[in-house]
This record gives C-alpha cells, structure tokens and sequence, in this order.
C-alpha cells in the first residue's frame, strides 16, 4: 500500500519484488515471514497474499463508496479519485488457496489479484446506479464519512500482479470486474441514512 492522497501510482509488485511495507501492514509481512520461515524447519508452508477481496459479503471500496451516499449524499472519492487497488473476487481467492494446497511448493507467495479499479471509477458507477452526484472530498472531510483508518485505505494505492500463481499454479481468476456489483440490493441498502 502507498499513501499516494487519492492519486494513481505507477508502482506494481509481483511476488518476487522488493518493497517497503507500509508501517501498518508490518505485523502481516512479519506473519508472513514466519511461516515462510518455518520450511527450514521441514514445514511445507506458503502464503497467499491476495488483493482487496471482493464479491457477496464484501466490506471493500465498493460498500464504502455506497456508505459515503448515506453521509454527505453523494458517492464520494478522495482527490483525483485515481487511486486503485489490485482486487479479486472471493471464489477466485478460495480456488487460488485449493491450488497452492494441492500444486503449490513449499516457501512459495502467491499473489491473488484479478483487476484493478480507481474509486472515481466505482464512485461514478454507484453515483449513476443511485441518482447522485459522484464527487471528491478532502482527507479531512474522508476521514468523517469512513473515519482514520477508512480514510487512509480509500487514499492509498496498493498494485500488484500475480506472476507466481499464474506460472506456478496455472491459477486463472474467473471474475475482473468488481463492477458487476453495482446496483446489489445489500449496497443500496448502505446508501440510505441510519435512523
């Protein structure tokens, strides 16, 4: 993840890259290095690192963005609205840990990711499938509609690809679109104001 305001980053990361974990995500990267430690230890493990999850019961970008219509009533991103995070659906997710179990070598990191999705893009869809405006709001006023910690994610970008678990595993994720979503009547219900 990259603070990057609401803007689009450039940067992308296939398992084997190097990066610098965001500070908050430090205690998932050293869980991660310990189970890939414990194949020094004759364990057979790997991790699976997947993208923002998506589809029924998701709580991601999409059921935020319809959040937002609830409190300043209209679909809401943060700056330009071009920052994106890698995503996939969950049944790709779950058919992707069904792989590393039955093909996957030990110490292996498989990335899960489908697609990607700016939230002006989602903002726009929602904005469109509610009869609202779609527009941006600063990290002050993102942080009254999805508090601190919501804010930071909707302003941040996090990109990468699934090098590994396409070579490794043959895994070929079967939903890209996270906007098939729209217009979900359990959406539309996060749009109408708590009484």
């Amino acid at each position: 993840m990259q603070r990057t305001a609401g803007a689009w980053s450039p940067d992308t990361f296939a398992e084997d890259d190097p990066f610098l974990p965001e500070p908050l995500a430090g205690s998932r990267k050293a869980a991660e290095d310990t189970v890939l430690a414990a194949v020094a230890h004759g364990t057979r493990a790997m991790v699976v690192r997947p993208g923002l999850i998506w589809g029924p019961g998701d709580h991601g970008h999409m059921s935020m963005i319809y959040q937002s219509v609830a409190v300043v009533g209209a679909a809401a991103y943060i700056g330009n609205g071009l920052a994106t995070y890698s995503h996939v659906h969950i049944d790709d997710v779950t058919r992707l840990f069904g792989l590393a179990l039955a093909r996957g070598r030990s110490g292996g990191l498989y990335h899960a990711v489908a697609g990607e999705t700016p939230n002006r893009w989602i903002a726009e869809r929602v904005a469109q499938d509610l009869g609202v405006k779609a527009r941006s709001v600063t990290l002050e006023e993102a942080e009254q509609v999805w508090g601190p910690f919501g804010a930071l994610i909707m302003a941040a970008s996090s990109r990468i690809r699934a090098v590994a678990a396409h070579r490794e595993l043959g895994w070929q994720p079967q939903h890209a679109d996270m906007l098939t979503m729209i217009g979900d009547q359990r959406l539309r219900a996060l749009a109408s104001p708590s009484p």
